[in-house]
């Protein structure tokens, strides 16, 4: 089964404390961008209104 992601504007302190090593996989080379809280990942499920980005993100 596939693993349900809460939105990263649900994510606590928490969470994000806890779960880095996958916040950081979910950062990498992002491809999507949340238009309601502008943050920016390569899954759209991790973003509560994903838009494609017409270009792959280079940190």
């Amino acid at each position: 089964m596939a693993k349900k992601f809460k939105t990263f504007c649900k994510w606590s302190k928490k969470d994000i404390e806890n779960n880095f090593d996958i916040l950081s996989g979910l950062l990498d080379q992002p491809t999507f961008a949340c238009k309601k809280c502008a943050r920016a990942s390569n899954n759209k499920k991790a973003l509560c209104k994903p838009v494609k980005l017409p270009v792959t993100a280079k940190w």
